[in-house]
């Protein structure tokens, strides 16, 4: 049967899920750039042309509003005018250039400048309403100053003359002066009334009260001149006097209001008013309210085309999730079929055999894929486990024999370590017997010239004192006695000198290794302390020893291992590095480096070879095993370098053998730490 690999059958479906969501992506991305052009169209071109066209249209409104309120002597009205022209083009430049009616907002444009053009000419420019309201303020002062008091006068003339002619007794008197002159003084006061009311009439635009105001100012005059020769009385001459200077300050202030006040003025700017708001008013409201339609309408349609877009992308995401879901529960029921059942049956059958359980069978799956293989190597596995079963149990025979052994090995371990302290305590006890032997050596010496000093000067004060007890004794042989007995003495003091020198070098040096006490210690003493006790190793031969480095340097560590590593070094040189040769040099070079004491103990032997390097600090490891080597001195000073200084050291060799050691200023502390 043909493997149908179940990764292949998940991306298959994979890919189904993939296509069904690429489908559904791109449906929703088509969509979206549907509503997104709506939704664009309406924010920038079909909302602002409704509204700013409205705007346009209500703006319009005001200044023809305007105009109308200014003829009616509000002159502020003017100003406003112009701020709500300003505000209409505000508005105009806020409707997109591109709009499709771009043509007629440049109509409306060309009508709304004719419009104020024609108000600045036909309203502003001809009729000032400071001109009527100043006309006003006259004709208010004209009747209350003029006109009231001709009135009262003229009244108080006629009941005079009616109380004349009702308490006169001559007939022909009452009949030709009192009546007539009481129906002139009532034509006068009826004149007078209706000059000034056709003062009134004029300010409101009546053009025909100025010829009323003058026709009756005529008949005034002419009353007035048919009067006088009836009035005799010296008082009613002055009083007639008086009505003629108030009817002439009327009639010249009536003039001047004339003069100054136009009414045809305001009759023509209302006329002007007029036709503006019949023509290019009528026809620019006109043009804005079908736009401002149009515009409403093009907003309902995207709208509603926003809307129709809405409900198909909800029919969308219905129908794309209605199948996801389907596809995710198919899925979901053939990977369970296809893969965690076989997995939890591999699960239970894996549990089995980690408890232990090794006689069960496994299901059977008829399908050629990656878990059937997994349930043919998990039998495989469960045959395998019973064979290890027995391997096992044949192991636990073979543990108990081995533990035996182990246990045997153990104690032999334990031996060999004992005896490895024995021969390092013995590598110690030789290294200081070398020691002892080399001072010794070293002391022979200046004792040696010290017994010959004193055997000299012995004999030489016994034969001075010879002479002197016999009185033979010169000036010339006492001076000889005194310089022989000067020089003498002075070598004798040297020498012991040098023999005290060396006992106290090899006590500091002898206290040092075998108490391990930690205390401070300069470096080039304590170096030029070991190489004193060294030196009786190369006395007769051309090997040569230096020490070099500053006499400042201080340790707070423990000279005695210190001494112990310098002295097996010296040793390991001296038994490998000048084998077959008698000359060479060696160096010992201390300085300060990174806060720590860098020693470079170097030869310039025939070195080692590379294969042994790696060996070297092994314990047990010599090439002179039987011929003078144990294998542990290295192994001590890795031990004293490592254990006890807190220190490392690592050896090359190219020209010669190089140790370099790095120990820390301060010894790390031990509980065992003793000062001196």
């Amino acid at each position: 049967m043909k493997r149908r690999s179940i990764l292949f059958r998940i991306n298959v479906i994979l890919g189904l899920i993939i296509l069904v969501m690429m489908s559904f992506s791109i449906v929703v991305i088509y969509v979206g750039e549907q509503v997104n052009k709506s939704s664009s169209k309406v924010i920038n071109y079909d909302m602002p042309a409704a509204l700013n066209t409205l705007a346009m249209l209500s703006e319009l409104g005001k200044m023809n509003a305007n105009l109308l309120e200014y003829v009616t002597g509000e002159r502020e009205e003017r100003q406003e005018y112009y701020r709500n022209f300003d505000k209409l083009f505000r508005f105009k430049e806020l409707i997109p250039e591109d709009s499709a009616q771009n043509n007629t907002i440049k109509q409306v444009t060309e009508i709304i400048l004719a419009h104020r053009e024609a108000a600045e000419k036909g309203v502003f420019l001809v009729y000032d309403p400071s001109l009527e309201k100043k006309s006003a303020e006259q004709i208010n002062d004209l009747i209350e100053n003029v006109g009231k008091p001709l009135e009262t006068l003229l009244r108080q003339m006629k009941n005079e003359e009616i109380s004349d002619a009702g308490s006169g007794s001559n007939f022909v008197e009452i009949v030709n002066d009192d009546l007539p002159a009481v129906r002139y003084y009532l034509e006068l006061v009826d004149l007078a009334g209706d000059m000034l009311a056709a003062l009134d009439r004029f300010i409101l635009g009546q053009l025909d009260a100025k010829r009323s105001f003058y026709t009756d100012g005529l008949q005034f005059e002419s009353y007035l001149s048919l009067i006088k020769p009836l009035e005799q009385n010296l008082d009613e001459i002055i009083r007639i006097n008086e009505i003629e200077r108030l009817f002439n300050e009327l009639k010249s202030r009536g003039e001047l209001v004339f003069d100054i006040y136009s009414a045809r003025s305001k009759v023509k700017a209302m006329q002007a008013i007029d036709e503006l708001e019949h023509q290019s008013f009528s026809e620019a409201e006109l043009i804005l309210a079908a736009l401002s339609s149009d515009a409403r309408q093009n907003v309902n349609a995207s709208m509603n085309g926003l809307g129709l877009l809405a409900n198909n992308l909800s029919w969308v995401l219905g129908l794309s999730t209605a199948v996801i879901i389907i596809l995710t529960v198919s899925i979901l029921f053939y990977v369970g079929r296809t893969v965690i059942l076989p997995i939890t049956h591999i699960t239970i059958a894996i549990d089995k055999l980690r408890k232990g359980e090794r006689d069960f069978k496994m299901k059977e799956f008829s399908r050629n894929d990656e878990l059937t293989e997994v349930l043919d190597s998990l039998k495989q596995f469960q045959t395998e486990l019973s064979e290890l079963d027995a391997l096992r149990f044949r192991e636990s025979q073979m543990k108990d024999a081995l533990l035996s052994e182990k246990i045997t090995a153990e104690h032999a371990l334990e031996q060999l370590k004992e005896t490895q302290s024995q021969l390092i305590a013995t590598e110690k006890m030789a290294s200081l017997g070398a020691l002892v032997a080399g001072v010794a050596h070293e002391i022979n010496t200046p004792l040696g010239i010290s017994v010959t000093m004193s055997t000299t000067l012995n004999r030489n004060h016994r034969r001075f004192l010879d002479k002197v007890k016999s009185g033979e004794l010169k000036r010339s042989s006492l001076a000889h006695f005194e310089n022989e007995s000067k020089a003498s003495f002075k070598l004798l003091t040297l020498s012991l000198a040098q023999a005290s020198n060396l006992i106290n070098n090899f006590k500091q040096v002898a206290t040092d290794q075998t108490s391990s006490k930690r205390r401070v210690f300069n470096v080039l003493e304590t170096f030029n302390e070991i190489m004193s006790t060294l030196h009786h190793c190369i006395k007769r031969t051309h090997i040569q020893f230096f020490v070099e480095g500053p006499d400042d340097i201080e340790m707070d560590s423990y000279p005695g291992p210190l001494g112990q590593v310098i002295t097996n070094l010296f040793n390991n040189a001296m038994l490998h590095a000048f084998e077959g040769r008698d000359q060479g040099e060696v160096h010992i070079s201390f300085s300060i480096v990174s806060e720590q004491l860098q020693i470079l103990f170097s030869d310039d032997g025939i070195g080692v070879k590379e294969e042994f390097i790696g060996k070297l600090f092994d314990p047990f490891y010599t090439t002179k095993l039987g011929r003078g080597g144990s294998g542990l001195g290295l192994n001590i000073v890795h031990n004293i370098v490592h254990n006890i200084m807190g220190g490392e050291i690592r050896v090359e060799s190219e020209i010669g053998t190089t140790f370099e050691i790095r120990l820390p200023l301060i010894a790390p502390a031990k509980k065992d730490d003793i000062y001196e």
